[in-house]
């Protein structure tokens, strides 16, 4: 006789704001399923609970039809009877930041507080697989606990409850839905049937079960809940004893778990074992233009706009805090699984493009608007200089990285040829300026390239005025800025003049195709490969930057082979190379053509006979003093059903890559365990980059919003990065609802790809690789400013942070008071003592993610130091001198 259990019955829905549908028709059944279980609630004491899918973007998406009834719905959180949170929504975890994860619960937290009430469950119901920081991540927020649907299977020796540990030591009691969220969907109305399906329901759980605790999951995606419930478990009740069964909530089921949890298995690290391709792989790849306007807004929201409002703010200026909650939270609406990752219908992805240029526009203002801040209390008259002020002006240049940094950076100057106008102004070609030329802090020339060079007119804006336009003579140029400081700005002169100082061809001959600096040496092709040589190892690498297509027959979440696949790269194109660019930043320009099969053959089998051409132009580029090669690839796709990657063969004795992850690295197998199965994707997750070494020397793959790459398991041990993935269908095939036509995930048109690749001596630890990657993803930003005096020094940084395994994460100021957060995080496996150098820091306090303040540290001359565990996550509360 089995053992007797309690039953927990959740009444939920799980809701997809945009998948099949777009968000409005779906936001028409949330209003009506809201509407219906406020009433059910009001009229039946008996059925007790209803779960709004742990979100509570729901909240605001209802109450923008509905307003007036926010007050009903805080009476029934406040009551425990409506639960909500802890998220603003369920991002995908893999395609979104750590910091997006944070922000998540962040905002989520602040919304149930308003209405009365968190539930405090880390319920992770349908995303694709499960970062290795979550548990950390979640104790941030005081939960301790996960309910989680995906990345995990029930293999020999498994149950469904164990303690889930992050790389840090920080465990949650989880609880994986292995019968998933619908797994007592609707009860039948008949009694006797309603007890026969309880008890197979519990038959095939309990063996699976380490607790007497059982999770009957009454909803799935967008139902409304089951009226009759109370009355069927009434009548459920007495049948089923000594078996309890019980309406309860999701933070009931965790605390009757909690009282059985001693003895539970331990599992450390990501849950995302893909057995029979359950984690949908494929849509790291689906309709990758959403992958890279993400990363765009997050990079800018994180790296820029964030951390300078930040250091804006601390030297008198207005934070923006309400403009950056409306940019997070419209960058969130497009973090659910449906919508990052591109598994939904067209008309879906078509409205998430407005939400992420919308996004663009607030992060670049508020950035912008905070370094010209910052600028404008520069004392640039510090400089030397000769001239009058007239002949010169001044670039400061901002590194938003915590390392003093030397990298390759674009400036536009300009000179007024005029007054401000309504009309027409008029130039004075007698102030106009032929060259101009730089010099740094100690007045030393640098040299430049000059991109553009001309008469323009500039609008002028004003609160007071109407608009007005002036002339200006414009340059654009391209130089290398050394050493700028960490988390800070240098500044250089700039001097009309009539030359201009060049760099000779940074020991080059691009004529041959031949680029060369103090770290690296390469050789062009004319079907865009390059060979490349790492002059610090003597490491050679031939063959990269090859493009592949291969047929894919799949779906907006699988990618499928046809049978008869047939493979075609671009080994054999002759282009035309030419020199676009010379002096400390040198580009050479390869321009070819890809033969790509048109399309699937009507069986699926194989791959049509007829080929179309596909343009292809690749940018090379390398600068003074950064040993890293960098491409911008630009390729204008006519082919269907397929899949694009760009190849880097290392012939390295390596069965392991390694990648960034979400407050981690993560080294992951070539190949798939083989128990999960044929289905199973060896295309793995990435944020910045990815790494293949055999512990002398190895090679880094370094994107921009390219987030799916794989080991091949060929004798080159070839990294590829996947840059399309062509399919025609969101799902499956015949006449399912998932399987209506998405002819716009096709990729049909012009597409660039920004990548990068950087030898390294050892392993990626070994060489800071992130380092390397991060100041790829995170490019200098220079504005210009008059001649003026100021209360910042030329040069400044605004925080230091040490060692290099501290990686900065996040500058923002607190959500509750007037201090500054800072927070960073060890990617090393070894514990380090850390300092933390913040300018004008008077106190400084540990916190949680939650910014709730823990233990106070001590601080002298504005710096901190304190242990860090390895891979821990650091929060610091810093009150500032004359923060507002």
């Amino acid at each position: 006789m089995s053992k007797s259990v309690t039953l927990h019955v959740i009444s939920h829905t799980h809701w997809d704001r945009e998948w099949y549908l777009p968000h409005e028709l779906f936001r028409m059944r949330l209003v009506r399923l809201i509407d219906n279980v406020l009433n059910l609630l009001e009229r039946d004491p008996n059925f007790k609970f209803f779960h709004l899918d742990a979100q509570t973007i729901v909240l605001e998406d209802y109450l923008q039809i509905r307003p007036h009834m926010r007050g009903t719905l805080e009476r029934f959180i406040r009551e425990g009877r409506l639960l909500v949170g802890p998220w603003y929504q369920l991002n995908d975890e893999y395609l979104t930041s750590g910091e997006s994860t944070i922000r998540s619960l962040l905002i989520g937290h602040r919304i149930a507080q308003s209405f009365g009430a968190v539930m405090k469950v880390g319920y992770l119901p349908d995303q694709f697989g499960n970062i290795s920081q979550m548990p950390q991540i979640l104790r941030g927020f005081g939960i301790d606990n996960c309910i989680f649907g995906r990345g995990w299977g029930l293999a020999p020796g498994r149950k469904m409850e164990f303690w889930w540990q992050s790389p840090d030591g920080s465990k949650v009691l989880t609880s994986f839905m292995a019968f998933w969220y619908n797994n007592a969907q609707r009860f039948p109305s008949n009694p006797d049937e309603a007890e026969k399906f309880v008890r197979s329901l519990k038959e095939r759980m309990l063996p699976h079960a380490a607790t007497s605790h059982l999770l009957l999951m009454n909803g799935v995606d967008h139902l409304e809940a089951q009226e009759d419930l109370s009355q069927i478990l009434a009548e459920l009740a007495p049948r089923l004893e000594p078996d309890r069964i019980l309406h309860s909530t999701l933070e009931r089921y965790v605390e009757a778990i909690r009282k059985e949890a001693n003895g539970l298995q331990t599992v450390t690290g990501e849950l995302r074992e893909d057995r029979h391709g359950s984690v949908l792989a494929g849509t790291l790849s689906t309709r990758i233009y959403l992958k890279q306007a993400n990363e765009r807004c997050q990079t800018l929201l994180e790296r820029y706009a964030e951390p300078f409002s930040t250091w804006a703010w601390a030297e008198g200026a207005p934070y923006p805090a309400d403009f950056l909650t409306y940019a997070w939270k419209l960058l969130m609406q497009n973090h659910p699984h449906d919508s990052i990752c591109g598994c939904s219908a067209d008309q879906v992805h078509r409205e998430m493009m407005p939400r992420f240029d919308r996004v663009q526009q607030v992060g670049e203002e508020i950035a912008q608007n905070a370094l010209l801040y910052l600028a404008g209390r520069i004392n640039t008259n510090s400089l030397e200089t000769a001239g009058s002020p007239e002949e010169t002006t001044n670039i400061v240049v901002f590194n938003p990285l915590s390392w003093p940094r030397t990298d390759h950076v674009e400036a536009v100057v300009e000179f007024p040829l005029g007054s401000p106008s309504r009309g027409t102004p008029a130039i004075d070609y007698s102030r106009d300026v032929s060259s101009i030329a730089l010099r740094d802090e100690n007045g030393d020339p640098v040299p430049i390239t000059v991109l553009e060079n001309r008469i323009a007119y500039k609008r002028v804006l004003s609160p007071v005025e109407l608009p007005m336009v002036v002339p200006v003579r414009r340059f654009k140029i391209a130089f290398v800025a050394g050493d700028v400081p960490g988390t800070g700005y240098c500044t250089y002169k700039v001097k009309t003049s009539k030359t201009t100082h060049v760099a000779p061809a940074v020991e080059h001959a691009v004529c041959t195709g031949v680029l060369e600096n103090d770290f690296l040496r390469l050789r062009a092709y004319p079907n865009g490969t390059i060979s490349l040589t790492d002059k610090r190892t003597g490491a050679e690498f031939r063959g990269l930057n090859l493009f592949e297509s291969r047929g894919d027959v799949g779906d907006e979440y699988r990618y499928v082979p046809p049978l008869r696949d047939r493979i075609y790269t671009s080994a054999g194109a002759e282009g035309t190379m030419s020199v676009e660019q010379s002096g400390p930043v040198s580009v050479v320009r390869i321009d070819f053509t890809m033969m790509v099969p048109q399309s699937a053959t009507p069986d699926g089998f194989g791959r049509s006979e007829e080929l179309v051409e596909c343009p292809v132009t690749t940018r090379i580029i390398l600068a003074e003093g950064i040993p890293r090669v960098e491409f911008e690839t630009t390729f204008t796709n006519r082919a269907r059903d397929h899949r694009l990657r760009v190849l880097f063969p290392t012939n390295l004795a390596a069965d392991s890559s390694c990648a960034e992850g979400q407050f981690d690295v993560l080294e992951r197998p070539m190949l798939p365990p083989q128990e999960w199965g044929p289905e199973a994707s060896p295309s793995y997750p990435q944020l910045s980059w990815c790494d293949v070494s055999d512990g002398g020397v190895g090679l880094a793959v370094l994107n921009r919003g390219l987030p799916e790459y794989q080991l091949y398991a060929c004798q080159e041990r070839t990294l590829a990065l996947t840059l399309l993935r062509c399919v025609g269908r969101l799902s499956g095939g015949g006449d399912a609802p998932g399987a209506d036509p998405t002819p716009e995930a096709q990729c049909l048109g012009t597409y660039t790809f920004r990548y990068a690749v950087a030898p390294h001596r050892g392993f990626w630890i070994d060489s800071l690789i992130w380092r390397q990657a991060h100041a790829f993803t995170t490019p200098l930003w220079a504005v210009q400013v008059d001649n003026q005096d100021g209360p910042l020094p030329c040069a400044a940084s605004f925080v230091q942070l040490e060692p290099p395994e501290l990686v900065l994460s996040a500058v923002k100021r607190a959500e509750e008071d007037s201090r500054m957060v800072l927070r960073f995080f060890n990617i090393s496996h070894e514990a380090v003592s850390g300092s933390v150098a913040v300018r004008g820091m008077r106190k400084a306090w540990l916190a949680n993610l939650n910014e709730e303040q823990m233990e106070e540290l001590p601080v002298a001359d504005e710096t901190v130091v304190l242990d860090v565990r390895p891979k821990q996550i650091v929060t610091l509360l810093v009150s500032l001198e004359g923060s507002q």
